[in-house]
């Protein structure tokens, strides 16, 4: 992954008390470096900038996870510590920064991380994250800053495709100037950096991200902080123009049109052939004074040793060269190259070896006010060996690729392959198809001094296996049913269909739902393409089976029932089956859904359908064998019923008031008679019941008698007792004691005496049991002497 040279802007504000927001951690960073050993080994560096206080010197680790995308799952986690030495912010401008106390640090955190390749193959890729806490507390554009913390984020591909290892690294950053924005002045700066493995890399800005929980690690997504109103990530640092970002170059600029501290967060998305493989996001933030209306230094540079106006030097190996600004003892002085303030720089001389672009800042040396530039002056140094970038990939059996060197004026080129000169090839720049090492020696037009430039090992990439593949494991299509295709050996897929191109597809994997002729294009991480043997999809002829329908079954012993299903190669299914056979006896009682299932073929969904068998209970009667009523009567019968029968038959209809009903009302009986009950289901399940009625002659209790000897109606004498062989008859007085008792019908009337004594006269009361299917009588009886 290329350096990418970025800077952090820490800018004082005049009008902002010191202990508004000189408090925590201004920003900072992740990066995820392939080391290049072993596949998987990276190093993983955390870059924190803190204000230099005690709190930011308690600080030495932190831990971070490492989540897939797809579903948010925890893959590891880890601790880095602090490594190498903690390096100050340098600001052009040492009185401003001095004398509003401006002291920020760079703080880095770094992990040696082995990751096994063959737990990292999912490919929609995971990312990184750490959470830290706190920002400042005088930021203007969030609300309640003080409890707003980080979540530096980033993404990377799979590490492994298919048995092949994904080579790739994060962008990297260089180190933050300390800078201040003047309001209503122009402010621009250059963010672009260069990608080592060709890939390219879009800027965006972005809202920052929160704290998830308050944890040390926790999966995504985060939450985003909250912008005070009016703020966004469109308008981090509101101004005409508001503070943007250019996405080919990575250059910022801002005209600045409010005084205040602004959080801003800036979006790098990588990408390789098109497509998105990573990103990495980077809190920044920028703080806008107001800068008085002294007069702007206007200094002047040059080459020592030079012309007066010559503004470029060339330094063949082991020569230097000093470049000096306009002397002036008001003035502070700082010199950068290519746009980096260089430490220990502050003089209005330096002397310089290496190749760049070199800038000095003036500023008054008791004054906030704007910095002057001296314009720059370009040292082509052969000290510096010449840098080599590839892009491109060299396949297993085609491909090419690029190289350039780092430019370097007035040179002659010659390029070397395997230590041997390269016919023909004296541009800065080389295309080939060939592996090998190559490097490119410089010799300068003029000096003739030589240099050689660093090495690359071009090699060829493995053969590209590209797959495709059915979800059923059949090249055909059954009715109504999409299939899915799933291709294999890549990150990036061209799908074809009857050799026309589908161009929304890209995935590895395609719904074809018509016939024809399937084809995929792969693409690896490395750019290298191959195509997968077709498939020709053809079509299964649809099926309509269908099942006979049931009779209707009364209860659990009714005969097994064959079904017919059409055309006979389905299966059978449901309560009660055995093959095409249903059992009412193994289904019991109640409504049971049976099925009838046809394949068009194996690997298709069964087309079913269905009928309804029903096992109907036997319908019961509970009715008494007998029963005992007088003529005459009135009586109703109700029969205990289960099987939910719905028809009813009384026979004979004798005496019935309605023959069809439930419960018989019989009006009136006359004679002795047997009823027989008929009742039916639904299920037309049948039950029959009988019940006999013996019809007597009521029993008549005369209400007195006269015992007085005179041969009228000296007994009590109880009419139609004959006709009842248990009857029972009992008197008693008026204090409930038995004063007569007599059974069956052959019994001696009550003559007024009880144990041979006569009675008073007066009221009695009788009870009869005639039978113990008839209610007892009872009543009144007088007596009279």
């Amino acid at each position: 992954m290329a350096k990418m040279v970025y800077r952090l802007f820490f800018v004082v504000s005049l009008l902002l008390p010191l202990t508004g927001w000189a408090t925590h951690q201004a920003g900072g960073q992740l990066e995820m470096r392939a080391v290049g050993d072993v596949s998987g080994h990276f190093k993983v560096t955390v870059t924190n900038y803190f204000e230099d206080n005690a709190r930011a010197g308690t600080i030495n680790s932190g831990q971070l996870g490492i989540y897939r995308k797809r579903d948010n799952r925890l893959m590891t986690t880890f601790t880095a510590y602090e490594s190498g030495q903690r390096s100050s912010i340098i600001y052009a401008n040492s009185f401003c920064s001095t004398q509003r106390n401006l002291k920020f640090i760079s703080v880095t955190f770094t992990a040696d991380l082995q990751l096994s390749p063959a737990q990292y193959t999912d490919t929609q890729g995971y990312y990184l994250s750490y959470q830290t806490r706190n920002r400042n507390g005088g930021i203007n554009n969030l609300t309640n800053p003080l409890q707003t913390g980080f979540t530096f984020y980033l993404e990377f591909p799979p590490l492994n495709i298919t048995g092949k290892f994904i080579n790739n690294s994060s962008p990297t950053f260089t180190p933050v100037n300390g800078e201040y924005v003047c309001l209503g002045e122009p402010f621009t700066y250059s963010f672009g950096g260069t990608d080592p493995d060709g890939d390219e890399l879009r800027y965006s800005m972005a809202t920052p991200l929160n704290v998830a929980t308050t944890g040390t690690t926790a999966p995504g997504p985060y939450p985003t902080v909250s912008y005070a109103p009016g703020y966004s990530a469109a308008n981090s640092v509101p101004g005409s123009p508001a503070l943007n970002i250019d996405a080919r170059t990575g250059h910022l600029s801002v005209t600045a049109s409010q005084l205040g501290l602004f959080v801003f967060a800036i979006l790098i998305e990588e990408y390789r052939n098109g497509q998105k493989i990573g990103e990495v996001r980077r809190d920044f933030q920028f703080l806008v004074v107001d800068c008085p209306p002294a007069q702007t230094p206007n200094p002047a540079a040059q080459i020592l040793n030079s012309t007066a106006t010559a503004t470029k030097t060339t330094l063949c190996p082991g020569e230097s060269a000093i470049l000096s600004a306009t002397p002036d003892p008001n003035w502070n002085y700082q010199w950068q190259r290519n746009g980096i303030n260089l430490t220990n720089a502050t003089s209005n001389s330096l002397t310089v070896r290496d190749q760049g672009e070199y800038t000095v800042q003036v500023s008054l040396k008791n004054a906030c006010a704007k910095v002057g530039n001296a314009q720059s002056l370009t040292v082509n140094s052969l000290n510096t060996k010449p840098s080599l970038t590839a892009t491109g990939q060299l396949c297993a059996t085609d491909g090419s690729a690029s190289l350039h060197v780092s430019e370097t004026p007035d040179v002659t080129y010659q390029w070397l392959r395997n230590g041997q000169a390269v016919t023909g090839q004296t541009a800065d720049s080389l295309q080939t198809t060939q592996p090998g090492l190559y490097r490119v020696v410089l010799t300068h037009q003029t000096l003739g001094c030589q240099v050689r430039s660093d090495s690359i090992l071009l090699t060829r990439a493995p053969a590209v296996v590209a797959q495709l593949r059915t979800a059923s494991g059949y090249a055909r299509l059954c009715p109504d049913t999409p299939l899915l295709l799933t291709g294999d050996g890549g990150i990036l897929y061209r799908w074809a269909q009857n050799a026309q191109p589908v161009p929304a597809e890209t995935g590895a994997q395609y719904t074809a739902k018509d016939v024809g002729i399937y084809s995929l294009t792969v693409t690896d991480a490395n750019g290298c393409r191959a195509v997968a043997p077709p498939i020709t999809l053809s079509a299964v002829a649809p099926v309509s089976p269908s099942l006979d329908s049931l009779p209707p079954f009364c209860g659990t012993k009714a005969a097994p029932f064959t079904l017919l299903g059409h055309p006979d190669s389905g299966t059978y299914a449901g309560p009660g089956m055995s093959a095409n056979v249903f059992s009412p006896a193994s289904a019991g009682v109640g409504s049971h859904t049976l099925t009838y299932s046809l394949r068009p073929a194996p690997e298709c969904a069964a087309v079913v359908v269905q009928q309804t068998a029903i096992v109907y209970p036997i319908p019961t009667i509970g009715l008494p064998d007998e029963l005992l009523t007088f003529r005459g009567n009135s009586l109703t019968l109700e029969p205990v019923l289960t099987g939910d029968p719905i028809r009813f038959q009384w026979s004979p209809g004798t005496s019935l008031v309605d023959s069809q009903t439930t419960v018989a009302q019989i009006d009136n009986i006359q004679s002795s008679i047997v009823y027989t009950l008929r009742v039916e289901n639904i299920g037309r399940c049948t039950a029959t019941d009988s019940i006999h009625i013996d019809v007597v002659s009521r029993l008549f209790a005369p209400d007195a008698f006269t015992p007085n000897g005179d041969g009228q109606n000296d007994q009590w004498e109880v009419t139609n007792i004959a006709a009842f062989p248990a009857v029972d008859v009992t008197v008693f007085n008026r204090w409930g004691t038995a004063v007569f008792h007599a059974t069956g019908p052959d019994q001696t009337p009550f003559d007024g005496r009880h144990n041979g004594t006569e009675l008073p006269g007066g009221v009695y009361t009788y009870l009869i049991r005639p039978d113990p299917k008839i209610p007892p009588m009872q009543g009144r009886l007088l007596l009279i002497r």
